[in-house]
């Protein structure tokens, strides 16, 4: 049995490089299952299965506590880090407000699905269930960094954080599919929404994404130095700001794990106006996501596959809330007389991830790549602190109704 953080560390290390093994080997039903079932499902509850047959023990130690503490902030501040202030001009308003349309379209989505809810199924949810939920919201505005912040701020139970995490998966897969689906019937789209400029592609110069990679050992160096020592600047300065704090009304709601994640946020976005702003590019996103994996796959160890989908109902909350969040975006989109790829690529860099916005984006035309990648980096950069904003309103819901 594997008991020690450390050896435990070392398996889900192990562990995460044989699912992505298995992932891209070119057989017919690797494909099909990972085509079924998205990778990081597997990422998140694989860990809970070798807890179940207890080939691992977490009862003597706190494995996803040391990681959220250590390799998050780290991660939010090198995602923050690549938001190009200075592109957003060239990506124009009308794409931006439809961006923070849909990033509203989650915002109140998730007070209104609870409320619907909980109004025809009172039984299915309690005074906690908006906790869980929280995860949501950030990774709908944001990401899984983002959803990971907000699940180490609420610190939901496990088996709320397992519902959230299949319902999250479930509606973004079909959220994407959807989008995907509709793009063939684009120009009758355009057409209803009497869109301006349809035809028009965002022209951009923004190739850093795609920078070679210098993993050398004085610029991986130099990307984890600058990274841990935010990270530790972050520590410090969110414990004064909670001294400071304490007792103060205003600042009852803002615990330490939230403070830690504003100044890697705000430490992110002003060094990215500094020439470190290439590290980035040079690694530092490559990095921060492989982090971000070790700290999903820790948090799979404390999910319980059995409770998984004890309650159904939440698959309709969230059917409800990603509907709010479409209807947010077409009707902005129609009020600005949008293109269809203007509202799928705004869409899903608030639903998706830099990944699936990519997709997205580059299956209209590979010149949009950039405006897509952009705006999921902005998502990153506002995800924590929407969600945050929608789990507030959820908790009013919550101890109201």
């Amino acid at each position: 049995m594997i008991q020690q953080e450390i050896s435990i560390f070392i398996f889900l290390v192990i562990l995460l490089a044989v699912i992505y093994w298995v992932a891209h080997l070119p057989y017919k039903w690797t494909v099909a299952l990972f085509k079924t079932i998205p990778t990081l499902l597997f990422c998140y509850f694989l860990p809970s299965a070798f807890v179940s047959i207890g080939v691992i023990d977490i009862s003597q130690c706190d494995l996803n506590g040391t990681l959220s503490k250590t390799l998050l902030p780290f991660c939010i501040f090198y995602f923050s880090l690549g938001l190009p202030l200075k592109q957003l001009k060239k990506i124009g308003k009308i794409s931006l407000m439809i961006f923070f349309a849909g990033s509203i379209g989650v915002i109140i989505g998730g007070p209104i699905s609870l409320w619907i809810s909980h109004w025809f199924f009172p039984a299915s949810f309690n005074a906690e269930s908006y906790k869980g939920m929280a995860t949501i919201a950030g990774s709908w505005i944001g990401g899984t960094a983002n959803q990971m912040a907000l699940n180490a701020i609420f610190n939901p139970s496990a088996d709320e954080l397992a519902k959230a995490v299949t319902v999250d998966v479930f509606f973004g897969e079909t959220w994407l599919a959807i989008l995907l689906f509709l793009i063939p019937f684009q120009a009758k789209i355009n057409r209803f929404f009497k869109a301006k400029d349809a035809s028009y592609m965002v022209e951009m110069d923004w190739e850093e994404h795609s920078t070679h990679k210098s993993f050398t050992f004085i610029n991986l160096l130099y990307i984890l130095g600058l990274g841990f020592g935010i990270t530790q600047i972050g520590q410090i300065l969110s414990g004064l700001l909670v001294g400071y704090g304490e007792g103060q009304p205003i600042f009852q709601f803002l615990n330490k794990s939230f403070w830690i994640f504003l100044m890697s946020t705000l430490f992110g976005i002003t060094l990215g106006m500094s020439p470190l702003r290439k590290l980035y590019a040079q690694g530092g996103d490559v990095i921060s996501t492989l982090f971000l994996y070790f700290i999903i796959a820790s948090i799979g160890l404390k999910i319980s596959i059995s409770h998984l989908f004890s309650t159904p109902i939440l698959l309709f909350t969230g059917f409800i809330w990603i509907a709010i969040h479409g209807l947010a975006i077409f009707v902005v989109g129609k009020w600005l007389k949008a293109p269809y790829h203007y509202m799928a690529i705004a869409s899903q860099a608030n639903v998706g991830g830099i990944a699936s916005t990519s997709i997205v984006a580059t299956a209209f035309s590979p010149r949009l790549t950039p405006m897509g990648i952009i705006l999921a980096l902005l998502g990153y950069a506002v995800g924590t602190y929407g969600g945050y904003l929608s789990a507030l309103l959820m908790k009013w819901i919550s101890v109201t109704y």
